[in-house]
């Protein structure tokens, strides 16, 4: 592509310098300058990684809309029998009748969510609990217009459950991103808090922080940096999660890209065009 068929195509797509650079797994100054024109001469590497996303018409918001043209609803009016209605390669949320597309994650979301797993899992085993641990992609039914995929989440058996309650997560965790802040920060956590749920966390990677939020009488807000030793309220604090081995692996992560087939450009002085998500 030529830098006027980039722009070109990150208007039709109405994707930011933010997004395209998540998905593409390089910094926002160097995809910002090689869409701009200002870096002449990129690696072929990173050009074709900038090119696959902005020729994949599902990673547009405008496209995305597109992709469900085949329904007849309008946004805010899908229910929980239209998200099952959709193709089993379409992975998705629908959060109050609306229907978000979900990007592939990228390798640090995956290395934390994995970690997460991993730990959780661990605790239960050890300790014998009636407790399952699950990663995304897996459903939860929120109400009949909110079906979301949590990145982990817990399900602890309860007596005197009834066979006709949902099956709502003790704990859910969501590894946000730039794209998906703004939902994981507000839109699920007032459906999580609705839900009857005890404990919600938002992993920050980008901004290296952990918000926890406990669903009590009144909520209570804690905030953790990305490599602290979190207790696990749901198990009364005897559950830590510490995420420091995933600081190794996303080190190493980094290391890969940064050798000469994978490698980005240095970064210079710059950032974002200031655009937000659409």
């Amino acid at each position: 592509m030529t830098i006027e068929e980039m722009q070109q195509r990150k208007r039709e797509l109405g994707l930011t310098y933010e997004e395209i650079a998540e998905r593409c797994e390089l910094s926002v100054p160097t995809v910002q300058r090689i869409i701009s024109g200002t870096t002449q001469n990129p690696r072929e590497y990173t050009r074709r990684q900038i090119e696959a996303v902005l020729s994949d018409e599902k990673c547009g918001t405008v496209l995305r809309e597109r992709a469900f043209t085949y329904m007849t609803k309008k946004q805010g009016d899908y229910t929980a029998e239209d998200y099952y209605a959709l193709p089993d390669d379409q992975r998705c949320e629908l959060i109050d009748g609306v229907i978000y597309d979900l990007a592939s994650p990228t390798a640090v979301h995956q290395i934390i969510t994995l970690e997460l797993g991993i730990q959780l899992d661990g605790y239960v085993k050890k300790n014998g609990g009636k407790c399952l641990v699950f990663v995304a992609p897996f459903d939860v039914d929120l109400d009949k217009r909110s079906v979301v995929q949590p990145d982990v989440m817990v399900f602890c058996s309860k007596e005197g459950k009834g066979k006709d309650q949902k099956e709502i997560p003790d704990l859910a965790i969501e590894v946000t991103s730039p794209s998906t802040r703004s939902r994981d920060y507000i839109l699920k956590l007032s459906k999580y808090m609705a839900s009857g749920m005890s404990e919600y966390w938002v992993v920050d990677p980008q901004k290296e922080r952990i918000t926890v939020y406990l669903f009590e009488e009144e909520v209570i807000t804690k905030h953790y940096g990305l490599y602290d030793k979190i207790p696990v309220s749901i198990w009364d604090g005897k559950c830590v999660v510490d995420l420091s081995a995933a600081k190794r692996k996303i080190s190493l992560s980094e290391e890969l890209k940064a050798q000469p087939d994978f490698a980005d450009e240095a970064e210079e002085p710059g950032g974002d065009d200031g655009e937000g998500t659409v």
